[in-house]
């Protein structure tokens, strides 16, 4: 055990494990100081520290210093020990130990930091090969739009260790990229800008004939006139009798899939203020 000791007692291993530790807290130093002086520029500017725009700023410089921080121990983790065998054997007679020491201390290190980060490479690891898959198969891709679970929106990013679906609502939701493996999605684009949409309308069952055609003449009208349809695909309009309504469905491709809330918008108002000039009765939605 004592030579064990003495095998790792000199410079090139403190100066590998020193630097490694104090460059942690010189880069927390630095946006400390960053974080002080923006927080005193705020204040002499008379700006409140809890404005939305102060917790953005926050938001913003603490993914930076977490990027800045990881980059600059995995720099020199990996770096430094070849550097230092360099100069070791440029400038010691005993390199051969020395170059051995940090060998030792490096993987030390190395498998310590696999044991300590499991999760995180198998997050890593998982999420990368669910990332090469839908690569090749073209199963998704950023821009289509997509159910995971029970969230739907447009796919912004898909990458390793996270995918993020942008909704209608202007919510950003993230999923685990690993987790993809085992959640239930579907795509609604599958690679292709345009979409897939389907929007019901129900009318009371009492309706007249004449009604009836008035819907859907301007229902198709409607249709064939909006900016958001894609007119090389086929428009559909589906009748189904309920027990106690009538289901008229219009099934369209939009465009472009972002579009699908738009659209969906535009026509309901459209078909809600056409219902209230022509007089046509509505009803809800259960069968």
């Amino acid at each position: 055990m004592e030579e064990l000791i003495k095998y790792f007692q000199n410079i090139y291993v403190a100066v590998y494990v020193g630097l490694l530790i104090a460059s942690q807290f010189v880069v927390l130093a630095i946006f400390t100081l960053v974080k002080t002086q923006r927080k005193a520029a705020r204040s002499k500017a008379g700006l409140s520290e809890h404005k939305m725009l102060s917790h953005s700023n926050e938001l913003a410089q603490h993914r930076q210093f977490t990027k800045v921080q990881a980059w600059v121990f995995i720099c020199q983790f990996f770096c430094l020990p070849i550097l230092l065998c360099v100069i070791a054997y440029l400038m010691s007679e005993e390199s051969k130990d020395i170059i051995d020491s940090l060998t030792i201390s490096f993987l030390l290190m190395f498998f310590w930091l696999t044991f300590v980060g499991t999760d995180a490479l198998k997050s890593l690891l998982s999420g990368f090969a669910f990332k090469v898959l839908t690569g090749f198969n073209k199963t998704i891709q950023v821009g289509d739009v997509m159910q995971i679970a029970d969230c739907k929106g447009e796919l912004i990013s898909l990458d390793s260790f996270h995918a993020q679906l942008k909704q209608s609502n202007g919510y950003i939701v993230t999923f685990p990229t690993a987790d993809m493996w085992h959640l239930r999605f579907a795509s609604a684009t599958s690679g292709s800008a345009n979409a897939p949409c389907e929007i019901p309308f129900y009318l009371a069952s009492s309706i007249f004939a004449d009604k009836l055609q008035i819907f859907e003449r301007r229902l198709w009208n409607e249709l064939q006139n909006s900016r958001y349809v894609d007119l090389s695909e086929p428009i559909k309009i589906n009748f189904k009798q309920n027990e106690g309504n009538i289901q008229i469905s219009a099934i369209v491709h939009v465009a472009l899939a972002r579009n699908e809330p738009l659209f969906r918008s535009e026509l309901c108002r459209a078909m809600l203020l056409i219902c209230a000039k022509e007089n046509i009765e509505l009803a809800n939605n259960e069968s």
